[in-house]
């Protein structure tokens, strides 16, 4: 009989731990997904009504003014405030954005879905030769929607098509073309988003992605890859099982078993697992880790060289917001699709000259509430009303994003504070540096030269760094050494013989890009070479 209750456990079911569980399960490996949070109702998002406004314009008894029309997308009830999740969410500090629920952060998820180019890895230990065929597997997995434009620094995927571009989308990438900068591009977006209609989950055309999506359409665990495994002998889902600490042998260098909390019932529970994958994020993750400290690693596990919870990075992002004059007037007689069906990329320059890469989209979609009434609050009533329908199918938005800081003094490190269940959760150092800040300066400017050449009139901005990109990544990087990171090439962490981390946290370098994808991809990678192992293992057993 085997000592194990599983042969791996999977810590999490959002992007890695969802693509993970689902290619070891396929592969006959008998796996446990743990999840601390509850499957969401079914009809969880079917309850949304799509945002067309109608005659009200999306204004209620409740709309205060002025609002920000930037705001929205962090203010949904999934978020877990500062008792429920891995750090206490204080003012001023870094703002981590957590769903405790299966898919994770994937219940709003935009959906967008770009590989990282060779140059992007050049600083990793895996290149993209060995990622390349792992991005091809998961992107027919995911189903995702693009066109092939062979722009080095955008590598090209396996596509369906996407929707298509609408009168805003076209302005846009002719006010691009217009800069005459061959570095600038503007093409259709690249999402995990099912546009064949007639198919199950078909996209349905709600305007906007990141408010979770009522059929299904963009990919998470739950509708597209956990149905294929959930009756499946050798594959269990725990949800509600929030995990407390690994325990490990007297050397620290083994992984006994998992503790967690099954927190409907209050009850304690020890699974044991041949292996071990932590894919619960890059600020969850080291929080499991630090909290797994014993005599033999008082730091934590994996951190004997002092490298866990450091360089956590996110992308800082510019967004501007305008309305275009020459849409003024215009009734919508075209699908609106899903909002950000471009792709922007260029170049910024710094003060020093130096320059650096930028990705970002191009957002059109039907406000829920028209912002522009904000700047109108002196008008007559009759004109402000006239004046916003006139504007409401004009209004664009480009969210600009750029490579992540590697600073080794932004880190998560055991905090102060416990959550509702009275588990020590974490802190974060972060700063931004002046560099950063110019960054976001350049992003901006370049923005409002496109929005400007588009036809746009007012400008609502804002500029961030402090967690708002929902990027996480660093904390548990990839290296060739243990001196330098907290997991090897195969995601295996240095020092311990069965213990693997595969989520934002094991990205060494964040390069301006979306890194879901690539998550995606190393989880698969993982998978094959985990099940590889496994079937090793079971040779020298019947041998």
């Amino acid at each position: 009989m085997s000592d194990y209750d599983c042969d791996v456990c999977v810590v999490g079911t959002g992007a890695g731990g969802g693509i993970l569980a689902h290619t070891l399960a396929k592969a006959g490996v008998r796996v446990v997904s743990l999840e601390q949070g509850p499957a969401l109702p079914d009809d969880q998002f079917t309850r949304l009504t799509p945002p067309d406004g109608g005659d009200s314009l999306g204004i209620g008894p409740q709309t205060v003014w002025p609002s920000d029309p930037h705001d929205g997308l962090f203010i949904h009830p999934l978020f877990a405030d500062g008792r429920h999740g891995s750090t206490a969410r204080q003012a001023g500090q870094f703002q981590h954005f957590q769903i405790l629920a299966l898919n994770g952060l994937q219940n709003l998820w935009n959906g967008v879905s770009v590989r990282f180019s060779p140059a992007d890895l050049a600083d990793w230990p895996v290149d993209y030769a060995a990622l390349a065929p792992h991005y091809d597997a998961v992107e027919d997995l995911i189903t995702v929607c693009g066109t092939h434009e062979n722009i080095p620094e955008l590598p090209d995927g396996r596509f369906i098509p996407p929707k298509p571009l609408r009168p805003a989308d076209q302005m846009i990438v002719e006010a691009v073309r217009g800069l005459g900068q061959p570095y600038s591009h503007a093409i259709p977006n690249r999402k995990a988003i099912n546009t064949r209609q007639g198919t199950p989950h078909s996209c349905v055309s709600t305007g906007i992605c990141t408010s979770g999506c009522p059929v299904g359409a963009v990919y998470k665990f739950s509708v597209r890859l956990l149905p294929q495994i959930a009756s499946l002998p050798n594959y269990q889902l725990r949800t509600q099982a929030k995990v407390l600490r690994l325990a490990a042998d007297p050397a620290g260098r083994r992984v006994t078993s998992v503790e967690y909390l099954d927190t409907a019932t209050g009850q304690r529970h020890q699974l044991r697992a041949r292996y071990v994958v932590l894919a619960a994020g890059a600020i969850e993750s080291p929080r499991i880790l630090f909290n797994s400290a014993t005599d033999a690693c008082p730091q934590g596990l994996a951190n004997a060289a002092d490298q866990l919870g450091r360089r956590l990075q996110d992308n800082p992002k510019a967004v501007i917001s305008t309305s275009l004059y020459k849409l003024w007037g215009k009734h919508r007689d075209y699908d609106i699709g899903y909002g950000d069906h471009l792709i922007l990329m260029s170049r910024g320059r710094l003060p020093d000259g130096a320059d650096f890469p930028f990705i970002g989209h191009a957002i059109h979609g039907l406000p829920a509430t028209p912002h522009y009434l904000a700047f109108m609050r002196h008008f007559p009533a009759g004109l402000k009303d006239s004046r916003a329908r006139a504007m409401f199918h004009s209004y664009v938005t480009l969210g600009l994003f750029c490579a992540g800081d590697p600073a080794p003094a932004n880190r998560v490190r055991p905090g102060d504070t416990v959550d509702q269940w009275g588990i020590r959760q974490v802190a974060v150092d972060f700063s931004v540096p002046p560099r950063v800040h110019q960054q976001m300066d350049a992003m901006m400017a370049w923005g409002r030269r496109v929005l400007r050449r588009a036809s746009g009139t007012m400008y609502h901005t804002t500029r961030d760094n402090s967690g708002t990109g929902i990027h996480y990544a660093g904390t548990t990087a990839m290296s060739g050494s243990a001196r330098d990171g907290v997991v090897d090439a195969d995601l295996k962490a240095h020092g311990l013989d069965n213990l693997y981390v595969c989520d934002g946290g094991v990205v060494p370098v964040l390069p301006d890009k979306h890194l879901t994808l690539t998550i995606m991809a190393l989880a698969h990678r993982l998978g094959g070479h985990l099940a590889r192992q496994l079937q090793a293992v079971a040779q020298i057993q019947a041998d």
